[in-house]
């Protein structure tokens, strides 16, 4: 609780859409990137429901939002993101999905898994939110460490993995505790290069992200902070 940053050295993000990582944890990413930790995205969905009423550019709403998403993550120093391209809106807890994110976590390796809360008590969270929390923790456990789950990724050279700890975001019951007040700027600014959503934030974005970093810092005496809640798998 002390506002460290919690040991990694790569970290596999998963969110539901576009902006998701970065609205939770672009703190904690850019601290890790700076002191050399390999971070990687993935986005289930590329936020094809989020699309502004006054929309009139040419190109595909979705392609913008990936281009968003990868912009941001650049600037954060994010290895690289993966889209899964489910539909937005539309994402329950399949064997599809756990076979995809079983794939991702099999192919990267991470020894430090975040993605969303599936079991938080605040009722005001997006289904897929929901969904993707449940599918990427029965993908970490115990579907990728077991090669009787999904034996068709041996053929495509993805060898069972063991992902020791998780970290979830967007809980009502944190428990760890990481100090952003050194890169909340930074954090701003990634999600300023979701351009097409800043309007979806009550009271601006600056306002709502402070609030919200002031509020996860409270229990643990930190001006600024995103909170998770720890799970050990080993």
């Amino acid at each position: 609780m002390s506002g460290s940053l919690p040991d990694a050295r790569r970290v596999l993000i998963v969110g539901a859409h576009p902006d998701d990582p970065d609205f939770f944890c672009a703190g904690t990413v850019a601290r890790w990137t700076d002191a050399g930790v390999v971070v990687r995205y993935v986005v289930v969905t590329s936020g094809d429901k989020g699309q502004p009423p006054e929309w009139d550019r040419p190109e595909g709403f979705t392609q913008v939002r990936e281009a968003e998403q990868e912009a941001s993550a650049r600037l954060l120093g994010v290895e690289g993101v993966t889209f899964l391209r489910f539909t937005d809106g539309e994402v329950f807890d399949t064997l599809e999905l756990r076979e995809r994110l079983t794939a991702e976590i099999r192919r990267f390796r991470p020894d430090l898994l975040l993605t969303h809360d599936p079991l938080t008590r605040l009722y005001r969270q997006h289904p897929d939110h929901r969904a993707v929390g449940a599918a990427a923790l029965a993908a970490a456990f115990p579907s990728c460490r077991l090669a009787t789950f999904f034996p068709q990724h041996l053929a495509q050279g993805l060898r069972p993995h063991v992902v020791p700890r998780v970290l979830l975001f967007g809980t009502d019951r944190p428990d760890t505790f990481v100090d952003i007040a050194p890169v909340f700027e930074r954090k701003l600014a990634a999600l300023r290069l979701h351009a097409t959503q800043v309007g979806a934030f009550p009271g601006g974005l600056e306002t709502r992200l402070r609030r919200r970093a002031e509020e996860a810092g409270r229990p643990a005496g930190l001006a600024l902070a995103e909170a998770f809640l720890a799970v050990d798998l080993e």
